[in-house]
């Protein structure tokens, strides 16, 4: 009987992780999305990014305007547990480029690092193709 106890609680400690982290999920994805719909328009691209250390961490959330390079505004999650939940980091807002001085940790530094990096790949110009003369199409519809 005493086994069958140890596996009971073993068995809701794993259940009770998995809820957490789906919580924490969630709140993850509820900032993008608030964040997004904040900067809804032309020119704003929202990119994330995460420092991962063994017992702590950080997620980073930036929305970023492409084509003045600045943050528009910075959220934050830091911290060792899954309650921790995302705040607003106005010390980050300002400029894309002196961003990374401005962290306050070796994970945010790491977490900035990823977001800038997929803020360079999101913000990339697309090339043009090489231009082309225009086909012309004969009376039956075929191209020339």
């Amino acid at each position: 009987m005493d086994q069958l106890g140890f596996i009971a609680l073993l068995i809701f400690a794993i259940v009770l992780s998995f809820a957490f982290s789906y919580q924490q999920h969630r709140a993850y994805v509820g900032a993008i999305r608030d964040l997004a719909d904040t900067h809804d328009r032309n020119g704003v691209v929202v990119v994330s990014g995460r420092g991962k250390g063994f017992l702590r961490g950080c997620v980073v959330i930036l929305a970023v305007d492409a084509t003045t390079r600045r943050i528009l505004e910075a959220r934050t999650m830091q911290g060792s547990t899954v309650l921790a939940r995302f705040r607003r980091a106005d010390f980050l807002e300002g400029n894309l480029k002196g961003a990374l001085e401005k962290a306050t940790s070796k994970h945010m530094v790491t977490a900035l690092g990823q977001a800038t990096a997929q803020f360079r790949e999101t913000a990339k110009p697309t090339r043009s193709l090489r231009a082309r003369s225009p086909r012309t199409a004969t009376p039956e519809g075929s191209p020339a």
